[in-house]
């Protein structure tokens, strides 16, 4: 099994995590679905001593960041995902439903996959699920 082309995915996604968060952070946690006709993409991170976290999409109004720039970066994030779909199955390997991308500020990556159909299932309710799943 080709893994290069999955790492430097990888690599990818923690490079634009790390250039759209505007302040320093201890772990970030990203959600990621991408199905046929539907692709969602969220992160949360943790500032450094911080015990409450940031949602991505609050990003641009906390820090007064140009939307456009925002939302271009955010495109790349459902890119890399959408990409690393498409490599899993290049490579023949099972599908996942969901992914969680978990990063740390040292570079340490961890990713848990789902296999769930969860085309049944409202994107609030996978959210909320996610969210105490995988947030202090």
């Amino acid at each position: 099994m080709e893994t290069r082309t999955m790492e430097q995915i990888y690599q990818q996604i923690a490079n634009i995590l790390i250039d759209i968060i505007p302040e320093d952070w201890e772990k970030v946690y990203v959600y990621a679905e991408v199905r046929e006709g539907y692709k969602k993409v969220l992160f949360y991170y943790y500032p450094l001593n911080a015990e409450e976290p940031v949602y991505s999409l609050d990003i641009a109004d906390i820090f007064n960041i140009n939307e456009d720039e925002f939302d271009k970066k955010e495109e790349q994030l459902y890119d890399c995902f959408t990409e690393l779909k498409k490599e899993f199955k290049n490579q023949g390997q099972e599908e996942w439903s969901s992914l969680t991308f978990i990063l740390d500020n040292t570079g340490r990556m961890k990713l848990s996959y789902d296999y769930k159909d969860l085309s049944q299932i409202s994107p609030v309710e996978k959210q909320e699920k996610w969210e105490n799943a995988y947030l202090k």
